[in-house]
């Protein structure tokens, strides 16, 4: 990226703008795997039973908003319901 002298009204390249962009956005991709390797990789040492798809999708209704606690709650709820079903139906 050129250097710019503070005092001069030359705006910004749309070029370099997008190109810092993409930078920034892979950067943070890079660190959103890493986050996500390693909370698939805890998940995994403590026997949540969560494949990493499923682990996913919990991660990113986290950081939508919802409560941890309650989503928590809400898959051993929903294992307890499938594993009845399970022994009823056999």
């Amino acid at each position: 990226m050129r250097n710019r002298n503070i005092m001069s009204s030359e705006q910004p390249n749309n070029d370099d703008i997008r190109a810092n962009g993409n930078e920034q956005s892979y950067i943070q991709l890079q660190q959103s795997q890493k986050v996500r390797k390693t909370l698939n990789n805890m998940s995994h040492l403590l026997n949540t039973g969560l494949n990493a798809e499923t682990l996913d999708v919990c991660i990113r209704l986290c950081e939508a908003g919802v409560h941890p606690e309650a989503l928590a709650d809400i898959v051993t709820s929903i294992r307890s319901e499938m594993d009845a079903l399970n022994r009823d139906s056999y």
